[in-house]
């Protein structure tokens, strides 16, 4: 489903008027598929309305999951702030921990491909953005992987917290809606905590025999201790060859050992040479620093929809619709 057609959905079914409607199209479905003026062809499937709309000759699909995918959810909502008890903290390492957040009973539904959250602090009104890592058929709890920032007011905030504290949650909110060999490559450039939306992805493709789809990523950091989710990410490379192919670059490479991968930057000849060339069969995602984004990329535009494709992509040839900026 187009992302443009997916906001326009959750903005629908998440607002007083969406709930209206869906009431309506759950009562007057069978009105809906004879009418001859709007072409709505309904199937039912757990609950799922899948509608086709046709206008003045120009068609809309839209999927509707109405009371599954976002509505099902009676313990979390896109809607509003949902309090969940932090159930465990894990140190990654000197300023990284991954916040486990217990439902207080199972989802009914795994969460969307690729979605975020939102976390709020009530006492400095701050909201931020944060892509669970656990898996996501699972249905007790969610996995947040969080670094701490020294100017980051949530970060230190969340950073603050014990086991058995309450965080308030919002989502899930789906940022890239994701379908399995919808492409044949996909090219992943990310940098620090922007591994947190591929680290999703990967996951998810890897487990469906059925998508076949290769993944090329680079994955930028400071230092060698600060690559997160390094022991997962490679044993998932080696668990899968021949469909998971990852090379890491360090502004500072360990010194005490011998290191031979990226030094610097994301550069463009890494691009060029590790990831599949601007083909219809190709899809890059990118996620991470502004400044990391801007050179890659181009930034977002001021209503942060995509924009224009700028920076390293933009000189190798990659096009707007072959480029997603998380």
């Amino acid at each position: 489903m187009h992302f443009e057609y997916a906001r326009f959905v959750r903005k629908t079914v998440f607002t007083s008027v969406g709930h209206q409607f869906q009431r309506i199209i759950s009562q007057k479905k069978d009105t809906l598929s004879r009418d001859k003026t709007v072409k709505t062809f309904m199937r039912l499937n757990g609950g799922k309305i899948i509608a086709a709309v046709t206008i003045g000759g120009s068609t809309l699909a839209v999927l509707i999951n109405l009371y599954t995918n976002f509505t099902q959810y009676d313990i979390i909502s896109p809607d509003k702030f949902i309090p969940l008890t932090i159930n465990k903290i894990t140190p990654v390492n000197h300023n990284t921990s991954i916040f486990r957040l217990k439902f207080p009973k199972p989802l009914k539904e795994k969460l969307p491909i690729t979605s975020c959250f939102h976390i709020k602090d009530d006492s400095i009104q701050i909201v931020r953005e944060y892509t669970p890592i656990s898996p996501t058929d699972e249905r007790n709890y969610i996995e947040f992987l969080i670094k701490r920032y020294n100017d980051g007011y949530l970060s230190r905030y969340i950073h603050s917290l014990k086991e058995g504290n309450i965080v308030e949650v919002r989502g899930p909110i789906l940022t890239f809606p994701y379908t399995p060999n919808m492409k044949t490559h996909i090219g992943m450039i990310c940098g620090g905590t922007g591994i947190t939306p591929m680290y999703q992805l990967i996951n998810h493709i890897l487990c469906n025999p059925d998508d076949k789809t290769k993944i090329y990523m680079i994955y930028a950091n400071v230092t060698k201790q600060d690559i997160l989710l390094l022991r997962e990410l490679d044993q998932l490379s080696q668990e899968h060859p021949d469909q998971l192919k990852i090379f890491y670059t360090l502004d500072q490479p360990p010194y005490n050992e011998l290191w031979t991968q990226g030094v610097g930057y994301v550069s463009q000849n890494a691009i060029k040479n590790l990831i599949p060339g601007p083909q219809e069969d190709v899809l890059i995602l990118v996620c991470g620093p502004e400044g990391m984004i801007r050179y890659v990329s181009g930034d977002k535009a001021r209503d942060l929809s995509q924009g224009p494709v700028g920076g390293i992509l933009k000189n190798l040839g990659y096009k707007q619709h072959q480029v997603f900026k998380f």
